[in-house]
């Protein structure tokens, strides 16, 4: 990939459109701004990966990073604290929601621009080419009640095949409500809230408040606490559907980590319908990886797998429990991924450490 530098002369305004221009058109989906000793490197992420795409002088970190601040709303005095903003940028065959981060560093500022794409598929058959998971994944979804949770590491496109259940959930008969931090992907018909803990809008008072507003399906952008984690459980049991995401390693480790939040086994296991780990893995093509498709391992919460629960059982019984009632396992679906050559091997190990306590499936 050829580079660029930023010389002297050139002015910061176009540069940061070109820099914008350049990346939705290579389908980025950050832009890292770091200074270096002796330059500053520009990165973009492309299909999760961290490329060098050129440098700039040391001397006009300041002057774009001040460009950047004004499209965000921000501070641009303040270079010793970190910083959050958020701006749209329109191109001639492009828009972006941009959100922005700042950091301060020993050799300056290091600026993240996360890029979100209005024109992003959100469609389940292209996310998830695995027909037995997308299956049990709408089997799951489809059900009156209970609480369904998507795992996986930061990155794994945890709330994208969210938004794709959503939206074929979606109708004129149900609300949807969310509570994110921050909301991600906007989209028409959603009641989306976002997360401001200044301001008083924390997750627990915020459920608490989109649970008066007759939601038929609730969202919450991320478990992260035993008090949100029991709201949600409450809320599945009272009638409602609620989707939300937790950083767990696998899908049977999703009731493991409620019961370590000391939530009681068997509010656990009456509320939970379903859960998913998943992994982005790059389609191999002949001149190198291009776009990313879903391994989604998919657990509902069935007969077996609630009364393993119930019993507090350790991980290797819940994985023989989720086989009983059916489940996806991720080796299954790797298995599909390398049988139909959509990726190879050397990406699955990239992605995926496989675990000795699988079921064979």
């Amino acid at each position: 990939m050829s580079e660029w530098s930023f010389q002297k002369g050139m002015s910061v305004q176009p540069f940061v459109h070109s820099l914008l221009a350049q990346a939705a058109e290579m389908g980025a989906s950050d832009i890292h701004i770091e200074p270096l000793d002796r330059n500053v490197r520009v990165r973009f992420r492309i299909d999760g990966i961290l490329q060098t795409i050129g440098h700039l002088e040391t001397t006009f970190l300041s002057p774009v990073s001040a460009r950047i601040k004004v499209m965000s709303h921000m501070d641009i005095a303040n270079t010793r604290l970190p910083m959050d903003g958020r701006c749209v940028w329109k191109g001639k065959n492009h828009m972006l929601d941009v959100r922005v981060s700042t950091m301060p560093t020993v050799r300056g500022e290091k600026i993240v621009l996360r890029l979100f794409a209005d024109h992003q598929p959100f469609h389940l058959d292209e996310l998830i080419p695995y027909e037995p998971s997308r299956q049990l994944l709408r089997r799951i979804v489809r059900g009156s009640q209970g609480l369904f949770l998507i795992c996986g590491p930061t990155g794994s496109g945890k709330t994208t095949t969210l938004y794709a259940l959503l939206r074929e959930l979606d109708s004129p008969e149900i609300s949807i409500a969310t509570l994110e931090d921050p909301v991600e992907l906007r989209v028409n018909g959603f009641c989306q809230s976002q997360i401001h803990e200044k301001g008083g809008l924390a997750f627990q008072n915020g459920l608490r408040a989109l649970l008066r507003q007759d939601p038929d399906i609730l969202v919450i952008g991320e478990i992260r606490d035993a008090q949100t984690a029991g709201i949600a459980l409450q809320a599945a049991l009272t009638g409602h559907r609620v989707f939300s995401t937790l950083h767990t390693a696998r899908a049977v480790d999703v009731p493991l980590r409620l019961l370590d939040m000391g939530l009681e086994p068997f509010l656990v296991a009456e509320a939970l319908s379903g859960m998913a780990s998943q992994r982005l893995a790059r389609y191999r093509t002949e001149d190198g990886y291009r776009g990313r498709f879903c391994l989604c391992e998919v657990v509902r919460s069935g007969p077996s797998m609630r009364q393993a629960v119930q019993k507090r059982e350790e991980r290797k019984k819940l994985l023989e429990a989720a086989s009983k009632d059916k489940a996806v396992f991720m080796n299954e679906c790797i298995r599909h991924a390398l049988r139909e050559q959509l990726t190879d091997e050397k990406e699955i190990h990239r992605i995926y450490e496989e675990e000795g306590d699988d079921v064979d499936c």
